[in-house]
């Protein structure tokens, strides 16, 4: 989801670069709508992360001590 959103974002740029160049609004419209959408992809991927996160069980200090000890 996160390479999703960065190509939102390029492509985001390139609308913002042509409503600059056009002075069209339907550019700087487009713009708006993806950034939007890259923002909810974000969105979704931080909250799926966090609840992916929250599932795993967390190691004891004797485990993490086991672990480094070799």
């Amino acid at each position: 989801m996160l390479v999703a959103a960065l190509g939102l974002t390029v492509l985001g740029f390139a609308f913002l670069v042509a409503a600059v160049a056009t002075g069209q609004i339907g550019w700087a419209w487009a713009c708006i709508v993806v950034g939007a959408l890259g923002l909810i992809l974000l969105l979704v991927d931080l909250i799926h992360g966090r609840a992916e996160r929250d599932r795993e069980p967390r190691m004891t200090s004797e485990e993490a001590d086991a672990r480094t000890d070799g």
